[in-house]
């Protein structure tokens, strides 16, 4: 199991949060497991996705599906993520 943390600006947190949502299949698909999705305390904008992936390949091979960069950019993602893909030791 491989965690990855995922933090990036959003336009508006509802009109994400609705994109995120709807997004639920597509992670599923993948054999991602949500573990929690979080704002920041001084900027509700500032959100974190925390998730498990089965293998490496499967966090790269969802990272680099067109239709996730088609979704973040329709649910108003700013700018690029900062991604962080961690083993657990």
């Amino acid at each position: 199991m491989v965690t990855v943390i995922l933090s990036h600006e959003v336009k508006d947190f509802a009109n994400w949060k609705k994109g995120f949502d709807g997004g639920e299949a597509m992670r599923a698909q993948a054999g991602v497991k949500t573990i929690g999705v979080y704002a920041s305390v001084d900027n509700p904008n500032a959100i974190t996705v925390i998730t498990e992936f089965p293998s490496v390949e499967a966090v790269k091979g969802f990272l680099g599906n067109p239709d996730l960069q088609a979704s973040m950019e329709a649910a108003g993602v700013i700018g690029e993520p900062d991604i962080k893909i961690l083993d657990e030791v």
